[in-house]
């Protein structure tokens, strides 16, 4: 599946996304460590393959959705956006997304919030969709915000980084 924007697109990962994927990750290690647990300085090809092939098998069982950003300028891979924990009862989903360092600051996360959401809803049928970040992430505050993203309140421990139970500041989008 490939969905495009003006500028990014997104779009199910390959196979041969391994390398370009581990890439990202590394050149995107320091600002992304703080907020995502999975990011270290030694992630390895391995990490990345694993990774992927993770994505492939939690799509085909429709339990997540994950998708590679990327720019319709040269097709470089941009950083990630998924839905996942998703309640098919209540038909409700959250957002996770992460932006390579280079391309941060230019409205790319927001964009890819903005498709991914049009695909939970449309596609999905999901009626929410979340948004939980740390509450010292202000970047993603940022993007939930400009996304269209209402706040809705500060969760007490909800998030598990590094081992400490953390405050998370938690954004909706509904249909």
């Amino acid at each position: 599946m490939d969905i495009q924007g003006t500028t990014i697109g997104i779009r199910t990962y390959r196979r041969n996304d391994t390398e370009a994927f581990c890439k990202a990750v590394l050149e995107s290690t320091k600002h992304l460590k703080p907020f995502m647990p999975w990011c270290h300085e030694n992630y390895s090809l391995a990490e990345s393959d694993t990774w992927i092939t993770s994505r492939l098998q939690r799509w085909e069982q429709q339990l997540e959705y994950s998708f590679i950003i990327y720019s319709l300028l040269n097709n470089e891979l941009i950083g990630s956006v998924d839905i996942n924990q998703i309640n098919t009862t209540h038909k409700t989903g959250n957002i996770g997304y992460w932006i390579r360092k280079k391309y941060l600051n230019q409205g790319i996360a927001t964009n890819a919030v903005k498709l991914i959401s049009e695909f939970g809803f449309n596609t999905l049928k999901l009626r929410r969709l979340e948004i939980v970040m740390l509450t010292n992430n202000l970047a993603s505050k940022k993007v939930a915000e400009k996304a269209g993203g209402h706040f809705e309140g500060r969760l007490r421990n909800r998030l598990l980084v590094n081992g400490c139970s953390l405050d998370a500041f938690i954004y909706s989008i509904i249909n």
